[in-house]
């Protein structure tokens, strides 16, 4: 055999290219084991607890406030779940769903529009807040945290300015089918319940079946190879904080048709709350991973503890104190548990080598 003929047999060939294509069934099946499992097993024994526990947990009036509820979480909690994925955070999400709770009211009352109007707006208007975030964190390269702490603060204090720090009531004469989409009912079934599924399941699409939600997950995962794939990480990033802002507005919107005003502390721990969700519904924090069901699980976590724990008659605060206790074990088992594997990763290379040397 010739020198070339030898070299032509054992050469590698080009290494292959990271594949970001969408994940599809292949993701959903492994959504059905391990993290996503555990979760579905204490959201059932949350369930189970507070049906004995509390004496109202099963009422169908109780389940109906719990679902409607957890509607705003999950609006804003899906594209957030897309944001924390690209490896990016929006501190601000609380005071954007509160300003666009009082634009929608300054839109209805005080410039006399149509609700339709003033809650197409009032989208519009989230956003436009998302797009600054997204331009400040994505185009000018600040880090997200600063960036939307900023915004955090920023957002409040103009909720409190334009509205004198009072609450923008609507009319009582005031009618509109736009007020029986955002706050009425099928039956019993409160409609908002509606909207938050319709978002659940685009969000579930977009990530787990298409282009787009494939480049979120190769953009937080290696922004590196995702790059030199020819993906567009600042594009990709640029969105989700659109998004983030686009369902702030939806939020508001709807929230100013179900209370029939435009309050300054609306959304006040907003961003507490859905951290809390996603975060134990097993996003990473430093990216790369998740889901839509997590999230979902994560909300229905959440809600079921803040309605639970007044049910048994515990003091309201002590929500607060378990959702942070929580945020903390869980960050805490993932940065254990992603310690553990770089270790494992290191004894394996290191290994083979002893084994080659003795």
């Amino acid at each position: 055999m010739s020198v070339t003929e030898a070299v032509g047999a054992t050469a590698p060939g080009p290494a292959p290219e990271p594949d970001f294509r969408p994940a599809g069934r292949h993701r959903v099946r492994r959504l059905l084991a391990g993290r996503q499992t555990a979760l579905t097993a204490v959201a059932a024994l949350l369930f189970v607890f507070f049906s004995i526990f509390g004496t109202r947990f099963l009422t169908l009036d109780n389940v109906y406030d719990m679902a409607r509820i957890s509607t705003f979480l999950l609006i804003v909690g899906v594209p957030l779940t897309m944001l924390f994925i690209a490896r990016e955070i929006d501190i601000s999400v609380g005071s954007q769903y509160g300003l666009a709770t009082v634009l929608m009211a300054v839109f209805i009352v005080n410039w006399g529009l149509d609700p339709w109007l003033a809650a197409g707006l009032t989208v519009i208007a989230g956003g436009l807040m998302g797009s600054i975030n997204a331009v400040v964190c994505t185009v000018v390269g600040v880090p997200s945290f600063i960036c939307t702490l900023g915004m955090y603060s920023l957002l409040r204090g103009l909720s409190y300015v334009i509205t004198g720090g009072q609450p923008i009531t609507y009319p009582m004469e005031l009618e509109s089918s736009f007020f029986t989409i955002a706050n009425g009912t099928i039956g019993d079934f409160p409609v908002e319940v509606l909207w938050a599924a319709a978002v659940v399941a685009i969000g579930a699409f977009a990530l787990h079946f298409t282009p787009f939600g494939a480049h979120v997950y190769a953009t937080g995962g290696n922004d590196k190879a995702a790059r030199a794939s020819g993906i567009s990480t600042r594009r990709v990033r640029f969105l989700c904080f659109v998004l983030v802002g686009l369902s702030c507005g939806l939020s508001g919107a709807i929230t100013g048709g179900w209370l029939l005003e435009g309050s300054p502390s609306t959304g006040t721990g907003f961003e507490l709350q859905v951290f809390a969700a996603i975060i134990i519904g097993g996003v990473a924090l430093t990216g790369g991973d998740g889901s839509i069901y997590g999230a979902v699980l994560g909300v229905a976590i959440v809600g079921m503890l803040a309605n639970g724990l007044v049910l048994i008659g515990a003091q309201a605060n002590w929500n607060d104190f378990f959702v942070g206790l929580i945020i903390v074990l869980v960050a805490t088992i993932e940065v254990a548990i992603n310690r553990r594997s770089t270790i494992a990763r290191a004894l394996r290379q290191l290994l083979p080598r002893n084994r080659t040397a003795g």
